[in-house]
């Protein structure tokens, strides 16, 4: 009885292992180095705001994977050039299924 309590433990310890795991591995909470990221609430949805300090190129844009239910989705923020902003994403979903953030990605121009 011991020897099943045991198994079972560790069943369930690696199973919760595996989602926290794979969860921080997506990286959807952080920003890249050198951007500050933030995530807000709009109406049956959440957006994300990226502010980079400039880099080597032009600009940059902010990608969002959005998820509602069992869809997937990507929305792509309008070009922004270093210096004029945040670069915006907004995910939204509808009144029953409201749709969130899932990542998102800085994407250099």
């Amino acid at each position: 009885m011991r020897r099943k309590l045991a198994v079972l433990a560790i069943a369930v310890f690696s199973l919760f292992g595996l989602s926290v795991g794979s969860s921080a591995a997506a990286g959807g909470d952080f920003a890249p180095p050198g951007c500050f990221g933030e995530r807000y609430g709009i109406l049956f949805g959440q957006g994300v705001s990226v502010s980079c300090f400039p880099g080597a190129g032009y600009g940059y844009r902010v990608i969002a994977q959005c998820a509602s239910g069992s869809a997937y989705w990507f929305v792509a923020g309008m070009p922004v050039p270093y210096g004029f902003g945040p670069a915006v994403a907004e995910c939204s979903g509808g009144l029953l299924v409201p749709a969130s953030v899932a990542a998102y990605r800085v994407v250099e121009i």
